[in-house]
């Protein structure tokens, strides 16, 4: 069985690898379906495309767009859309310029906790790409701020630690409303983070009706923390709402637990997410 991978990071956002290194690792993992969803922009897509080519892999044109609604956060991955449509491309410019300054604020408040840390440091770690708050914390790391990524989180970017600042915020819904706008079909990126939907059922049950009203067309059913039960599980609410089952492993690089091409995602999956993306048009 060819391996389907729909969830992947190149460092346009916050991956280790180039876009084309990232084709060329997963051509080694066997994988012939590949999504690159960067964070928040399309800029590694063509150079992707490009090693997709040579590779003989098919690319899936992807995006993960950050949402938060106030109440919680989720991630809407993006498939099939245009990149060049308008209305994303202005939406994303904002994106952009939102996390330069947040990431210079962050850069602010741990200056003032004792870091001896510039808004340099962070840019040259994130090149071309996106700022995200993995370029601060590997920008702490390599200041001698703290120890490793984790700590950096843990004592001061997660959310309501002294140095998190809050992001630029496009809803969920209306995350939704610009996939399909473009031309593609949007789908619920690790449904359950915590890998225990039965921890809190109703949350993911109460929250999917808005989201599928506004266009959502698939579910991230698939991903390297979930269990087979929770794959079921899911399974089962995607088939409740008519939607597309996908996965993947939100590999960001080899310094992440998480393996390139190592979850299992159905065979048709793919084409799927293209009957889906072309009947919302």
């Amino acid at each position: 069985m060819s391996r389907i991978d729909l969830h992947t990071h190149s460092r346009a956002s916050d991956g280790s690898l180039r876009p084309s290194e990232l084709v060329e690792a997963a051509a080694v993992q066997g994988v012939r379906q590949l999504g690159l969803t960067d964070h928040d922009t399309t800029d590694g897509l063509a150079e992707a495309a490009e090693s997709a080519a040579r590779q003989g892999i098919e690319l899936v044109t992807g995006i993960e767009l950050t949402t938060d609604d106030g109440e919680r956060q989720a991630d809407i991955l993006g498939y099939f859309y245009d990149p060049e449509h308008a209305g994303l491309r202005e939406i994303l410019g904002r994106m952009r310029e939102a996390r330069v300054e947040r990431a210079r604020e962050m850069v602010d408040r741990l200056r003032r906790l004792g870091a001896e840390l510039d808004y340099a440091a962070v840019a040259e770690l994130a090149g071309s790409g996106v700022v995200t708050r993995p370029h601060v914390a590997h920008a702490m790391v390599a200041s001698g701020f703290v120890l490793d990524v984790d700590e950096a989180f843990r004592r001061y970017i997660a959310r309501g630690r002294p140095a998190f600042v809050d992001r630029y915020r496009l809803t969920p819904p209306a995350a939704c409303e610009l996939i399909r706008a473009a031309g593609g079909v949007p789908v619920l990126a690790h449904p359950v983070p915590n890998g225990n939907p039965y921890s809190d059922p109703l949350r993911l049950r109460s929250f999917l009706p808005g989201l599928v009203e506004a266009g959502l067309g698939g579910l991230e059913c698939y991903y390297w923390r979930y269990t087979r039960r929770v794959n079921r599980w899911l399974e089962a609410l995607a088939w409740h709402h008519r939607l597309v089952p996908s996965g993947g492993s939100d590999y960001h690089g080899p310094w992440r637990a998480n393996r390139l091409g190592a979850v299992e995602v159905p065979e048709g999956t793919v084409e799927r997410l293209r009957a889906a993306a072309e009947a919302g048009r």
